[in-house]
């Protein structure tokens, strides 16, 4: 049976109390897990730390790396001040994050971002953010946080033609769902748009050469049981974790 690629998912805190105690957890929504299982992958939950050896010896480990949503990016991380608009941070979680995207890219390890982690994807390789939307981009803008229910759409966008998102979407246009108040603004060096709303807002970002680094906005992770195109994003993933899995067995394997 062949080898499931280990896709290392990066976590968040969780407060948590028992009988009014304490006990702060890191854990990831489970729909992430089932998703990378659903395309054929093995899930890895990561602490978060700001040791760098124990983050590297965590990379040594996948095949791949899924970014997940959460809270905002601080500026610093992009050479900016906070806007009054910005939203609760997780320094510890940057420092994660940063560190092995960053690793990602210079080793070229399959790299899938959602949400907060299309945006970090964004900033980890020298881009920047609207640190909230309708403050910044402009009162035109659509709510980009829905009131409905996770597994409903709730507007569309257009996919780049000839875009490594087309070839796994199949479509011109399709509808996401919206859990977001921030967006990329300038796209990082070595990447294009894939994805944007009408009202002009970017929902995704790859890179062009040198590895499988993409980012999408919205939250496919939530719409899989539905919609087989945000599947196929995870398993567009999870197979380009085999291929790297297989070359570095190529590169470290004895003649």
């Amino acid at each position: 049976m062949p080898r499931r690629p280990v896709i290392g998912i990066t976590s968040r805190k969780i407060a948590f109390f028992d009988h009014d105690k304490p006990y702060p957890r890191y854990g990831v929504a489970i729909s992430y897990c089932e998703a990378v299982e659903a395309a054929g992958g093995t899930p890895l939950i990561l602490p978060l730390t700001q040791e760098r050896s124990v983050l590297d010896a965590q990379f040594e480990l996948l095949d791949g790396l899924l970014v997940p949503g959460g809270l905002d990016v601080h500026p610093r991380h992009y050479g900016e001040e906070p806007h009054k608009k910005l939203g609760g941070v997780d320094p510890l979680r940057d420092i994660t994050e940063l560190h092995l995207v960053r690793r990602s890219l210079a080793e070229q390890l399959p790299i899938f971002g959602v949400c907060r982690g299309h945006q970090i994807l964004n900033v980890a390789a020298g881009g920047s953010l609207w640190q909230d939307i309708h403050a910044q981009a402009g009162e035109h803008c659509y709510r980009h946080f829905q009131d409905t229910a996770e597994e409903w759409t709730t507007h569309s966008i257009a996919v780049t033609p000839n875009s490594k998102l087309k070839a796994i979407v199949g479509e011109a246009e399709v509808w996401i769902n919206s859990y977001h108040h921030q967006a990329v603004k300038a796209v990082a060096p070595g990447f294009v748009v894939n994805a944007v709303a009408k009202d002009g807002v970017v929902e995704g970002i790859e890179k062009v050469e040198g590895g499988y680094a993409l980012g999408v906005q919205w939250h496919p992770e939530l719409l899989v049981p539905n919609l087989d195109f945000n599947l196929a994003l995870f398993r567009s993933h999870v197979e380009a974790a085999g291929r790297y899995a297989e070359s570095r067995t190529a590169r470290t394997s004895p003649l």
